[in-house]
């Protein structure tokens, strides 16, 4: 394969790696990329508050062009957010957002961490975030990481002062520079060094100088075309910077000149401020290993003769020519390994180790050698039986021998070889695969193999999921949150900064390669995965997952009640199965003192995997029963006995890995007075919320307007229009028919239009001028003041007459994407602010248009209706009742 074609392949095959799950590119392609990390010790690590504040383009550079074990560490997991893919929001929220980080690192080619602290939303100042966050536990956190990465150089995103603008991006500064000092110090979080984790001083320093063009900064070429991928690393790393789907981040892959600027804040190793990034760092290999004498240095020049060997010879010709240099270059290391012996856990030890586990990669790679080990299920479940496969294709003119492989699993899960006479179920290749025929040739699991080119091995095992498994939800998710900073258990230290739990099922092959007059003994090891084969997309890669064999949740998780009412409420159970075999059980309720269910039981039967049964309840609270929070939890028998009632969802999107989370299955129950008129209700979904089921549980029937509504027949049959959170940023529907939404709105109707982004300044949407400024006004803290500047006004008098303690109790924050202008003719009857900062009162405008009424809201009602805000439940009742004649009756002199 020459050079241009390897360019030509990688430039088509890089923008799929973030969802090629459990495949790799092409040999020579792999084995380029990993030799250019073989030479020298280069650590970076790139420190910031959020996914998507990280710098793609120099990751990219760093890792991919420069041969950097490069890594990114975010403080949060992007909790606060807002989500353009879906209804997720907070941990479930944060679980996206890490899978999108690691599907970015997967092109990018950096590793990633994440510290405890939780994105409580946006913040304004350091000091507001340090109130959520205690600065010691934050900062121990890239403290650890620091510890454990031990990178040379620490580079921050933010400075640290106001210029940051966002509390969190000047936290993420302070605390960057704080951790520089504080990770050498041994004084300094102790327990950390006993747990292993041993002080570590970066030697270098640097800042990203954002909109200061006249600093001193280093420049970093990030658009130079790279040989190897036919894309220049800025090119990648948009790829890389567009997996944050959740944000609205995707983009172009633009070529030509880019830079990265970096500016020198603190050095350990002198030099100037306009020295390369690595300079006066001894990057070398032989400095590392100086202790083990002579002959390991002569060992480390053959070494690093033979690695830059391989790769002139990859580049030049066909991969399997550079098999020679890369077995001179693994003997070298071998004997380098045998000088320093693995009971020395040092920083010697751990980067030949390294090394070896690279230097394997790149010989399988050339050797046209691939290992694939794979269940034939992604989601178990306690006592089930899988199939596990260990496949090995001799692709190229290698020669295999190998040792039967061998799998890793948890404590208490059996494992039994499947010899060849057993039959067990066929692949699925998918449909064209009948054209094909699958060779493969079944070996004894106990019995070493011998695999000649072309040859295509598969080992079988039967592996089962304990009785008493647990479910595989994230791992900082297992203790309840502290505030906003998530509880680290102490008994897991080595999951600490980590993504997410590592796969529970492993699996190791030993093979004695022989090629181009080569002999080379192998270890790989690989998490076991399950391969999916869809008519549509085709092939992915999935990570396997414990779940319970059934999931209970509840239509609606939260509920209000407006009390007062004697009526009773339905409250129904989604009881869904994970198990392939049949479940039948019964379900109850738990109910708070006095309240009654009935039936008070009721069977399910699921008949397998996929299977859902809605059980429902009608629910009736005491007499007279007072206002508050109550909880309904679901009571669960299977074969006679009680299992957990748990609620347990996948969370699955195309570009990132399913993940599932899992939690206690209960209905809270919110009850206050509240009233709302008799009205028809559409609704234009945006980007995803929750207002359709906000406005059911408020006894209002609510129809969802799809793109083929816009009709004015179909629009008659409505009282009041909804518009979604960002819905003119995705709906081009709602964009084109905006004008027929007006017409309707001075024909009577009333349009709510809840919060968007820039898009409404440019589009005109509104029926008088409205402008949200840049940057956009927003009140952050949820428990700002708000004062009700014209307290008769209709949207705050009918049918709820509203007072200062409805805005008790609001969650995150007030709002977002205030308007700074807008019409005389709206009225702004609210106004709120952060501490420190003039008043606005863009939160909420309302004005008469013709017959009907338009109100435009950048309250966070996406937010407050989930958490069954009363105040806000109540606000939003008079948004829906109120209509233009009524308006006009109220304001009337």
């Amino acid at each position: 394969m020459t050079s241009t074609l390897i360019a030509v392949v990688a430039a088509c095959l890089l923008p799929a790696l973030a969802y090629a799950q459990g495949s790799r590119v092409p040999g020579a392609i792999e084995a380029g990329l990993i030799l250019r990390h073989l030479d020298g010790v280069k650590r970076v690590l790139v420190v910031a508050a959020h996914p998507d504040d990280e710098d793609t383009a120099l990751l990219t550079t760093l890792a991919r062009g420069w041969g950097v074990e490069a890594a990114y560490f975010s403080f949060t997991r992007g909790e606060g957010g807002q989500n353009l893919i879906g209804t997720e929001l907070g941990e479930g929220l944060g679980i996206i957002r890490s899978g999108e980080l690691l599907a970015a690192r997967s092109i990018d080619g950096a590793q990633q961490f994440f510290g405890r602290a939780f994105d409580f939303g946006y913040s304004k100042t350091a000091e507001e975030t340090f109130t959520k966050w205690p600065r010691d536990r934050v900062l121990s956190d890239l403290v650890w990481t620091i510890r454990r990465f031990r990178p040379h150089v620490l580079i921050t995103m933010w400075s640290g002062t106001e210029r940051d603008g966002h509390g969190h991006h000047q936290v993420s500064g302070l605390l960057t520079h704080e951790a520089f000092d504080a990770a050498g110090d041994p004084t300094r979080f102790p327990e950390q060094v006993a747990a292993g984790a041993e002080p570590w001083a970066p030697l270098k320093l640097y800042r990203r100088p954002l909109f200061e063009l006249g600093a001193t900064a280093i420049e970093i070429a990030t658009g130079t075309l790279d040989p190897l991928l036919g894309l220049t690393h800025h090119q990648v790393a948009m790829d890389s910077r567009s997996q944050h789907r959740s944000q609205d981040f995707g983009t172009a892959l633009p070529p030509g000149p880019r830079v990265t600027r970096l500016s020198l804040v603190s050095s350990r190793v002198g030099g100037s401020s306009t020295e390369p990034l690595l300079a006066g760092i001894d990057t070398t290999l032989a400095t590392l290993i100086a202790d083990l004498g002579e002959s390991a240095q002569a060992d480390v020049r053959s070494y690093r003769e033979a690695v830059g060997q391989a790769g002139a010879s990859l580049n030049a010709t066909t991969p399997e020519t550079a098999l020679p240099f890369l077995a001179e270059a693994w003997r070298r290391l071998e004997r380098l390994r045998a000088a320093a012996p693995a009971e020395r856990e040092d920083e010697v030890r751990r980067e030949l180790d390294r090394r070896a586990r690279l230097l394997t990669r790149a010989i399988l790679a050339v050797a046209g050698v691939r290992v694939e080990l794979r269940a034939r299920d992604d989601v178990l479940v306690p006592g089930q039986t899988v199939l596990v496969e260990a496949r090995v294709w001799n692709g190229a003119g290698a020669t295999l021998e190998l040792d039967p492989p061998s799998l890793e699993v948890p404590p208490g899960w059996p494992v039994e070889g499947i010899g060849p006479d057993v039959e067990t179920e066929p692949d699925d290749f998918g449909s064209f695969a009948r054209f094909f025929r699958q060779e493969d040739t079944v070996f004894d699991p106990s019995a070493r193999a011998r695999i000649e080119p072309g040859q295509l091995a598969l080992w079988r095992f039967a592996v089962t999921v304990p009785a008493d498994a647990p479910p595989t939800s994230p791992w900082f998710l297992e203790l309840p949150r502290d505030g906003d900073v998530y509880q680290w258990s102490d008994d897991a230290p080595s999951l600490r900064a980590l993504p997410f739990r590592p796969p529970p099922l492993h699996g190791r092959v030993t093979a004695l390669v022989s090629a181009a007059g080569e002999r080379i003994e192998i270890e790989v090891e690989d998490p076991v995965r399950y391969r999916s084969v869809d008519g549509v997309t085709g092939e992915s890669w999935r990570p396997l997952q414990v779940a319970p064999r059934i999931s209970v949740a509840a239509a609606a998780p939260a509920m209000i009640w407006p009390s007062g009412r004697p009526d009773s409420r339905d409250i129904a159970f989604r009881v869904s199965s994970f198990a392939r075999d049949a479940v039948t059980g019964d379900i109850a309720l738990d109910l708070p003192p006095g309240w009654r269910a009935a039936p008070e039981g009721a069977p399910f039967e699921l008949a397998g995997e996929g299977a859902v049964q809605t059980v429902s309840f009608t629910v009736e609270p005491p007499a007279g029963e007072a206002e508050g929070e109550f909880f309904v939890r679901p009571r669960i028998r299977v074969a006679g006995a009680d299992v957990p009632a748990t609620r347990a969802t996948i969370i699955d999107y195309p570009h990132i890995e399913p993940h599932l989370m899992a939690d206690a299955a209960a209905v809270r129950i919110v009850r206050f007075p509240v009233r709302v008129a008799d009205r028809r209700i559409g609704y234009v979904m945006g980007t995803g919320d929750d207002g359709p089921e906000a406005i059911r549980q408020l006894g209002l029937d609510v129809e969802l307007i799809e793109p083929g509504d816009w009709d004015a027949e179909r629009l008659e049959r409505f009282d009041t229009i909804v518009v979604g959170i960002r819905a003119y940023e995705v709906r081009e529907d709602l964009v084109a028919a905006n004008a027929e939404l007006l017409q309707w709105a001075r024909r009577g109707g009333t349009v709510v239009v809840q919060y968007n982004r820039y898009e409404f300044n440019q589009g005109e949407y509104a029926p008088y001028p409205i402008t949200i400024g840049r940057p956009a006004p927003r009140v952050t803290e949820e428990d700002a003041p708000v004062t009700l500047v014209d307290p008769r006004a209709p949207v705050l008098v009918e049918p709820n007459r509203l007072g200062p303690g409805d805005f008790e109790g609001w969650v995150q924050e007030r709002g977002l994407y205030f308007p700074d202008e807008w019409d005389e003719r709206y009225q702004a009857p609210l106004e709120m602010a952060d501490t420190g900062e003039p008043p606005r009162r863009g939160s909420l405008l309302a004005a008469p248009v013709g017959r009907g009424l338009y109100i435009h809201t950048s309250l966070s009602f996406f937010r407050q209706l989930r958490a069954g805000v009363p105040g806000a439940f109540r606000l939003w009742a008079n948004l829906l009742s109120l209509d233009g004649s009524r308006w006009r009756e109220i304001t009337a002199p």
